[in-house]
């Protein structure tokens, strides 16, 4: 690329606030330096963990088994890593799982579990190490993480009986009594990570045994850090990927990114042998955390602040305004300093640059010394135009607080303080970060939640450094027009993915958006012309009003040049709806019918089948051609044509099936499943979408099911270190003495209707499922008329996976078995 053009690139991404991110990332990362087992194998980078410190990421894993010490590595932009060596090597550390590190008050705790055998916790004055031993063995389950609440309250997490236990903490070192905090995954679970938004608790944690293909992450929320975590069970499992070259997906960690303001989940997956790390961006819709992934292609890099400055010079430069004077200068090429002291003056260094009117701040500083008036502050500036119009969150050692004050047309809003926890040290690092969201700041000091302060009429501006009669340091700062979630608008969105309808570009009218209405309806989200409303069926936020010629524009990133499908989540109580995708102007669909749903919250799936994506950035735009309908997301599907099987074993094998668990035999010309055990075999392809699946099934015993299994996605063994017949996504039609069932499984079980029918054992019964968008109607006997005809109205059907055969604790044989376009 030229410079010119680079020049006009970097123009527009700035106006537009796209940051400058390329495809330049792909799971899974390969680091320098990995863990290998003594005999030479691959250990990898199992457990990761990230902390931020003073705008520089670090990365920490477990230690193979055979070896003691704890790796780290480093990085500004959670892309290029640079391993930093041991930060501890102490024999304790021998296998040291899931090494995590906290940032508190000029210390760094490092809280491991050596071999899984109890939690020690180590100390260091940086991140880097060394680390030393403080405690002995505390005991506690394994995959130990430290929250820190609002409060300044301790709580630790960990593996309990089949849950996530917590242990609310007096110090770094002392544990209380645990208890259950809700979060489970109905066997073995651990690796939690808590954090909080928007005053709820969220956890993400791990279940299943660590090398089962099925290794998943799931999270629930809630308003405790202690108790009553709510598994998100229309969306779990978050991230699982049971099938291919990147499998075993687990043990994550959540991470804010460079931009301030996108979180990233981090996590391993098999590399058989050993682990390795990957990582995918989270979006937030309301309080539903999506995760888009996991990926295995291109993504684009993690993007960066509109402005920061680490001080990696040796004078304070042009992109600063000194207000007031002071002394001011650079210190070792990492750190900015004030040292005038003995007198009250406001003394500032301001960026030449400015916010938007909502955006994230981060600032770091320490105090060195302090004078002897009433009131020694320093901290940051924010919203700055001028001495008349700025806001400035200060720390105050004297009263061990946080200060606000905002200045708006020459007039003080009055100070707010905020006690900070006792035995603050204002000499050791200390972060202050600011949310602005309209007229609305946050204020929070080391990730605790300090003030919300409304109504405060100043809008963007420029941020920087404050004194008064102190002398401090200051380090890495930055600011971003992306605040609460924000980034979502301009990501571009993984193909194959979900897509929420909320997360349209970010753009004017007419470029990101066309909507007849000058304003938003529903008042809700966002703050543009397009109709946001809350949706309680779907809980979270939707697009509504959409009428006869509007449309959104979202941008994607499209995995390979392929024909896609895509499910639209529609409601309306209207008919003649019609809808469009286009690629450009690239009629990609053609005018498509949304049916009447029957009301504005009965949402239901539509799919539209065909679609010639080509890889890389692209901006699609929905277009609704006629009539109204509301929307709520959309979901694409890589396609791939059904193919024509048949199998009647009469070859004496089942070449072709992928048997799981069970005992699966063929004799006589049937495939034969052996009582006493829950067993499932599948063939096809998990791009398939609408068939036609029949087989001969043979009941031997009067206990148990059998029967067909459709839209089959990420199968596992339920039997490989674990003990759960759960262990896979799709469908189940089957047949019991008393009747016909069908029922849906997503790592765990729901039934969902059935039809009475007299079904005698030892008697062949022929079953046909037909499958068609989300509709499933289930053929027994009868081919005419169904006796189970069922359409999945729920926030997520499946419309596409493998086919397969299941018998749960029954002898069962399968015979003729069919698939058809």
């Amino acid at each position: 690329m030229s410079k010119k053009l680079m020049t006009i690139v970097l123009a527009f991404c700035m106006t537009f606030g796209f940051g400058t991110s390329v495809l330049g990332y792909s799971n899974p990362f390969s680091f320098t330096d990995s863990w290998n087992w003594n005999n030479g194998n691959f250990y990898g980078e199992g457990d990761p963990y990230i902390l931020k410190f003073n705008g520089t990421y670090y990365l920490y894993v477990s230690t193979v088994d055979d070896k003691a010490g704890v790796k780290v590595w480093s990085s500004t932009d959670l892309v290029n890593w640079t391993y930093r060596g041991l930060c501890a090597v102490d024999a304790i550390t021998k296998a040291a799982y899931a090494p995590e590190v906290v940032y508190w008050n000029g210390y760094f705790y490092m809280y491991t579990s050596p071999g899984g055998n109890g939690h020690y916790v180590l100390r260091s004055e940086s991140p880097l190490g060394p680390f030393t031993v403080q405690t002995g063995n505390k005991g506690l389950g394994i995959d130990g993480h430290v929250f820190i609440d609002d409060d300044g309250k301790w709580y630790f997490y960990r593996t309990g009986s089949n849950n996530i236990t917590v242990n609310p903490m007096s110090d770094p070192y002392t544990f209380g009594a645990g208890s259950n905090t809700g979060a489970n995954m109905n066997g073995w679970t651990e690796g939690a990570t808590v954090f909080k938004r928007n005053g709820k608790y969220y956890m993400t944690y791990t279940g299943n045994h660590v090398w089962n293909n099925a290794y998943r992450v799931d999270y629930a929320f809630g308003s405790s850090p202690t108790t009553g975590f709510a598994k998100q069970t229309k969306q779990n499992p978050i991230l699982i990927n049971s099938e291919g070259p990147n499998d075993g997906l687990g043990h994550n960690g959540v991470v804010v990114g460079p931009d301030l303001d996108t979180h990233y989940i981090v996590y391993h997956s098999h590399a058989e042998p050993g682990r390795r790390f990957n990582m995918d961006r989270i979006v937030w819709n309301k309080d539903q955390m999506i995760v888009l992934g996991p990926t295995t292609t291109d993504q684009p890099n993690p993007d960066q602040p509109l402005f920061s400055d680490r001080f990696e010079r040796s004078s304070i430069g042009t992109g600063w305004t000194n207000v007031n004077g002071g002394t001011w200068g650079i210190f070792n090429q990492e750190l900015m300093w004030q040292n005038t002291i003995g007198n009250a003056t406001w003394y500032r260094q301001i960026t030449t640059g400015s916010t938007a009117g909502s955006y994230t701040a981060e600032f770091n500083m320490k105090q060195m010394k302090q004078g002897t008036s009433a009131a020694p502050r320093y901290g940051a500036v924010f919203s700055y135009i001028d001495e008349n119009n700025f806001g400035h969150a200060v720390l105050n050692r004297n009263t061990n607080s946080l200060e606000t004050q905002f200045r708006v047309n020459g007039v003080d809003q009055g100070i707010l303080s905020s006690v900070l926890p006792s035995g603050y040290d204002y000499t050791k690092w200390h972060t202050i970060r600011i949310e602005k969201v309209d007229s609305t700041y946050k204020v929070y000091v080391d990730g605790m939640l300090k003030q919300t302060r409304d109504n405060i009429t100043l809008g963007g501006g420029k941020v920087g450094y404050t004194t008064s009669d102190a002398h401090a340091d200051f380090g890495y700062v930055a600011y971003s027009n992306k605040v609460n979630g924000s980034n979502a608008w301009y990501a571009a969105m993984p193909v194959p993915g979900t897509v929420e309808a909320v997360h349209y570009m970010t753009g004017s009218e007419g470029m990101a958006y066309h909507d007849t209405t000058s304003e938003n309806i529903g008042g809700e989200y966002r703050n543009t012309a397009v109709d946001i409303r809350s949706s309680a069926a779907e809980v979270k936020y939707v697009v509504g009003w959409n009428q006869t010629g509007e449309w959104l524009k979202y941008r994607v990133n499209v995995a390979s040049t392929d024909t896609y499908d895509v499910d639209l989540r529609v409601a309306t109580n209207l008919n003649g709806a019609q809808v469009r995708i286009w690629d450009g102007s690239t009629d990609l669909t053609g005018v498509r019918n949304v049916p009447n749903t029957g009301g504005w919250e009965n949402w239901q799936t539509v799919t539209l089948k065909g679609l010639s994506l080509t890889a890389g950035i692209r901006e699609l735009r929905v277009e609704i051609v006629t009539g109204e309908f509301d929307f709520a997301g959309m979901k694409f599907h890589q396609a791939a044509s059904v193919s024509n099987v048949f199998d009647d074993f009469n070859d004496g094998n089942d070449n072709g099936w992928v048997r799981f668990e069970g005992n699966w035999v063929v004799e006589n010309g049937e495939l034969s499943s052996e009582g006493g055990i829950f067993g499932k075999t599948t063939i096809g392809n998990e791009q398939w979408a609408d068939y036609t699946v029949e087989s001969d099934i043979k009941l031997i015993e009067t206990t148990g099911d059998a029967g067909i299994l459709v839209r089959v996605n990420n199968p596992a063994n339920g039997k490989h270190l674990v003990d759960n017949p759960d262990y896979l996504q799709g469908y189940y039609a089957h047949i019991k003495t008393n009747g016909v069932y069908l029922g849906k499984f997503n790592y765990g079980w729901t039934s969902l209707t059935n039809s009475a029918m007299s079904i005698p054992a030892n008697t062949w019964q022929h079953m046909k499922v037909v499958v068609s968008g989300a509709n499933i109607k289930v053929y027994v006997g009868d081919m005419a008329t169904p006796k189970i005809n069922y359409t999945d109205t729920s926030s997520n059907p499946f419309t596409h996976g493998k086919v397969g055969l299941r018998s749960m604790y029954n002898h069962t044989h399968f015979d003729n078995f069919k698939v058809s376009p």
